[in-house]
Parts: structure tokens; C-alpha cells; sequence
């Protein structure tokens, strides 16, 4: 039996030659072999598949996060005021928008989850300058409904922006998954 490092080595062979390839039936044969393998590890390793569907989802969206890898992200953020964590959860966030006259999802630029996440990044690294700029001493002072509106307009200037220079995926590749920053 091959080593786990010759067996990897071999599939990046393999799926190099897919890519590549111009013939239907080597892509076709490489698919097949994926939604075989993809099958079984949904049903023996639920969440390992998960992930995988969230990296594909790449595919469909220009800024695309699932849940886990947000909730990931909340878990590193470090705000302006030394607190942790996203300044909006999940829920509340989604009505806020709502509430504003916001879009939550826009295929393809962003779906629930980037948007959330760079929205709070906004918030997290910009909170200060945001409540200056509307004429606050402190974003403390600033009504919750203004500095989402700020934070929310922003994230989406963000994500939607023509020349694609921001990227959910690799402005937060240290803290999706877990890694250590740096």
C-alpha cells in the first residue's frame, strides 16, 4: 500500500491531468470518482463533508463562507475595544439588514455568511473611525441601526466591488479553519 503522502501525490497527478484535459471522458471519470467518494464520506464523516461543500461553493459565489467557517472567523476577531468575537450575531444581523432595507445574500457577489463576516471586520477594525466620521466621540455613542448601516454599506462596497480586490476567503484564510494568524 502506498504512503499517505505517495497516494496524495498520485491524486494531485490525477486531478492535474483532469484539469487539463480536454477530453470529456477523463472528466467525466475523475467526476464519477468524486461523487463516489464524496457519497461515502457523507455518510460516514457528516461533517468532514460539510467543509468540502463549503470550499466548492467557491464555485457559485465570488464571496461565499459557510456557518462553521464564520463562526471560525468570530472566534479570532479582535475589536477596537478589546473585545472578542463579532459585534452582530448571526440572527439579529440578518433582521438588522432586513430592518434597513438591506440584502442579505446577492448572487453571485456574497452570500449570509461573507457578508456577516466583513461586516463585523468593518465594525471591528473600523468602529472608532466610522463614529468620528458621523460626528461621535466613541462608536458606543453611535445608535446600533447607524453603525450597521455604516459597517453593512461598507462590507457590500466590499464584496460586490467591480475589480474583485477583496476576497472573503483570503482576507480571513488564517482564522476560517482554525489556524493560528500570522
Amino acid at each position: 500500500m502506498k504512503t499517505k503522502e505517495e497516494m496524495i501525490d498520485r491524486y494531485h497527478q490525477l486531478y492535474d491531468k483532469m484539469k487539463d484535459s480536454k477530453d470529456p471522458k477523463t472528466m467525466k471519470i475523475f467526476g464519477e470518482a468524486e461523487k463516489s467518494i464524496f457519497k461515502q464520506l457523507a455518510a460516514t464523516h457528516p461533517q468532514l463533508a460539510d467543509s468540502w461543500l463549503a470550499r466548492l461553493e467557491a464555485i457559485c459565489w465570488d464571496n461565499y463562507l459557510s456557518e462553521a467557517e464564520a463562526m471560525n472567523i468570530s472566534k479570532w476577531m479582535e475589536n477596537q475595544d478589546k473585545t472578542k468575537g463579532f459585534h452582530w450575531p448571526k440572527e439579529p444581523f440578518m433582521k438588522a439588514v432586513e430592518g434597513i432595507g438591506g440584502c442579505t445574500e446577492r448572487k453571485p457577489e456574497y452570500n449570509s455568511c461573507a457578508l456577516l463576516a466583513t461586516s463585523n471586520m468593518i465594525y471591528s477594525d473600523h468602529a472608532r473611525s466610522i463614529a468620528e466620521d458621523m460626528g461621535y466621540k466613541s462608536p458606543t455613542e453611535v445608535p446600533n441601526e447607524k453603525m450597521l448601516r455604516s459597517c453593512y454599506n461598507k462590507a457590500v462596497e466590499k464584496l460586490c466591488d467591480a475589480d474583485k480586490g477583496f476576497n472573503v476567503r483570503k482576507y480571513f484564510k488564517h482564522s476560517m479553519y482554525g489556524e493560528t494568524p500570522g
